[in-house]
């Protein structure tokens, strides 16, 4: 029994060792350093991943969009050396970005490339009491920072989000709903998603 106790223990430590390395990044980008330019030029990243713009001289800014047409994503506004800007990026795509200055004059732009994180769902209780209307839901993602949708998996009706409550652990309890949904799917915002039979009682 002590033998069985210890394996769980050290299956349980991998699992947490596991959800720990599916934490957000920073990539730092260089602002003006070696002349006018972004080093590196174009970078490519995860939803949920964070850029740190770091300035190596003076006089320039990060601001999303092209020379002439700033997009209104961000902007660093003007800054100096030694100052810093970052921007955390939650929708996949590609965005472009420039520096006020110098984006039209000489050529100072960058791009940042956005790459859905895939993250893993499951659903590992989907209970409808039928007595109180009350549909209950917890599920697992292997990201700890994701937002979990619910809905029915039939109609397609949103019924709400998740609650996190931390370590990949996910839950609500949803009330007034009229009948069993049956089915109910699990939809992730970094792109996992998982559907489950819902169990009546």
């Amino acid at each position: 029994m002590k033998r069985l106790i210890q394996v769980a223990f050290s299956i349980g430590c991998a699992a947490v060792a596991s959800l720990a390395s599916v934490k957000a990044a920073t990539v730092q980008v260089q602002v003006g350093a070696d002349g006018l330019k972004f080093t590196p030029q174009d970078v490519t990243i995860q939803v949920g991943d964070t850029v740190q713009w770091v300035w190596a001289e003076d006089f320039h800014s990060a601001t999303s969009g092209t020379p002439g047409n700033p997009d209104g994503l961000f902007d660093s506004g003007i800054l100096s050396k030694g100052a810093t800007f970052s921007f955390t990026f939650t929708t996949p795509g590609t965005v472009a970005y420039y520096c006020l200055p110098h984006g039209a004059c000489c050529g100072m732009v960058g791009s940042v490339t956005v790459n859905a994180a895939i993250d893993t769902v499951t659903v590992t209780k989907a209970v409808y009491d039928s007595a109180t209307t009350q549909l209950t839901v917890t599920a697992t993602d292997t990201s700890d920072t994701a937002t979990l949708t619910v809905t029915v998996t039939r109609t397609g009706e949103t019924l709400g989000t998740l609650r996190n409550k931390g370590g990949g652990t996910y839950t609500a309890k949803f009330s007034n709903v009229l009948t069993n949904p049956q089915k109910i799917t699990v939809t992730s915002n970094l792109g996992g998603t998982a559907t489950a039979r819902v169990k009546a009682r």
